[in-house]
């Protein structure tokens, strides 16, 4: 039989439909849910000006601007830390965030007066680090306040960098992990790096770095003792500061003491309490000391020994008497030297005073009380009522009268030949 072409395509064109699944509507395909949406744009990176203007709110959060007294709140276990400094001759105290969470650096500072009518009491300024005294702050992905690392520079996991300014402002050093990275401080370039390990370099873990003069310091111990290591800011390693005439080459430890800058030229380290006070000369690396006379103890030396491995250690009530006396308000203290004597930044229970000590005995020849605020907010003035409104508004409250120690001659006479220049003001 022979088909026709109309009869073919009559007969096929049923089958082809059959073969594709037949006349029904084709299942409709699952749309994506995404799309046709359109993702909103990443937010654009964080600039150093805006972490700054945070950092800025949650510092005068902690102390008001132009505050002209000490909030109480810096007296809590984890409130930013009172730290002293020289200024061109003039007395300057900060306060420094040692929050591990927020590091936010220098939170306040305020100008001590040391003579006239107001001793002690207090000019606010903008809050700045002090010049070649170190600080804490946090990596902001590979940059330390605008410092960054180089490229091939590895970040520690630990996101806290050690940094200082040296004495006129001009370099930046900051420490990340092992290595020193030194900064031009105007144009943020960086310059040369080192490491602090090998030879005559760090044993232990960091904790803080210093720039004073011509030397670069660097704090770090572990639970037993807590060692002070010198560079040249080329990254010469200079070596451990020795305890003097120690034959086993023992490190002296600035644990249950501190380590101060007391001059362009000088540092020391001061021991348990500032029961002695170990001068280091930077350009020499000589070494001087100096005991502190204390009265006879009333603890028993295995008090004292186990008091300096534990502060929190149980003492007899004559002995703990003893210690808050002679030695509480010390341990941890700060010092700057004047012309004449040293200025010291009292801590403990006589937190917020500065005492003039004797640069050849230690011995404390007179105190500046500086003002606490109120907990509404004022100042206490010098006979411990509330600030004037002038007070409030900046200007710096009345301060309790220097109270000189008694019996020493230098007290009787510490309105003769006091230098208004010197941070010590006259202490003898």
């Amino acid at each position: 039989m022979v088909w026709h072409p109309a009869t073919m395509i009559r007969v096929l064109a049923p089958i082809a439909l059959l073969s594709c699944g037949g006349g029904g509507k084709k299942p409709a395909t699952p749309k994506d849910p995404s799309a046709g949406e359109v993702k909103p744009p990443l937010p654009p990176p964080e600039t150093d000006a805006e972490r700054e203007k945070k950092r800025h709110a949650e510092a005068i959060a902690i102390v008001p601007d132009g505050s002209p007294c000490l909030p109480p709140e810096l007296k809590n276990p984890n409130a930013p830390r009172l730290e002293l400094g020289a200024i061109e001759s003039v007395a300057v105290v900060c306060a420094i965030d040692q929050e591990r969470t927020r590091l936010l650096g220098p939170v306040a500072c305020w100008k001590v007066e040391l003579t006239g009518a107001t001793p002690g009491a207090l000019t606010y300024q903008s809050a700045s680090p002090l010049p070649g005294r170190g600080l804490s702050v946090m990596f902001d992905d590979r940059c330390a306040r605008g410092y960054c690392l180089p490229k091939d520079a590895k970040v520690p996991a630990d996101p806290v960098a050690l940094m200082a300014w040296n004495l006129d402002g001009s370099k930046v050093a900051v420490l990340s992990g092992d290595n020193v990275h030194i900064f031009d401080a105007a144009s943020k370039a960086h310059e040369t790096s080192f490491s602090i390990r090998g030879d005559k370099g760090v044993t232990s873990d960091p904790s803080a770095l210093h720039w004073n003069g011509d030397a670069i310091f660097i704090e770090a111990g572990d639970v037993n003792s807590s060692g002070v290591w010198v560079f040249k800011p080329d990254g010469i390693p200079v070596g451990p500061i020795e305890a003097l005439g120690a034959k086993d080459k023992a490190l002296l430890s600035t644990r249950n003491g501190s380590f101060v800058l007391l001059d362009p030229k000088q540092v020391a380290i001061s021991e348990q309490g500032l029961s002695a006070l170990t001068i280091y000369e930077i350009d020499t690396g000589k070494r001087t000391k100096v005991v502190r006379k204390l009265p006879a103890s009333a603890c028993k030396k295995d008090e004292l020994d186990a008091m300096w491995k534990d502060p929190a250690a149980t003492l007899a009530p004559k002995c703990k008497d003893y210690v808050t006396k002679n030695y509480a308000h010390l341990i941890g203290a700060d010092a700057v030297k004047g012309s004449k004597n040293f200025l010291a930044l009292l801590r403990g229970p006589r937190l917020g005073e500065l005492a003039v000590l004797d640069a050849k005995t230690l011995a404390e020849l007179k105190t500046f009380k500086m003002p606490w605020c109120e907990a509404g907010g004022g100042a206490t003035g010098s006979g411990g009522g509330k600030a004037t409104a002038g007070e409030r508004a900046g200007a710096a409250p009345a301060a309790k009268k220097a109270s000189p120690s008694k019996g020493n001659k230098a007290d009787k006479d510490k309105d003769k030949g006091d230098d208004a220049d010197d941070p010590d003001s006259g202490g003898q």
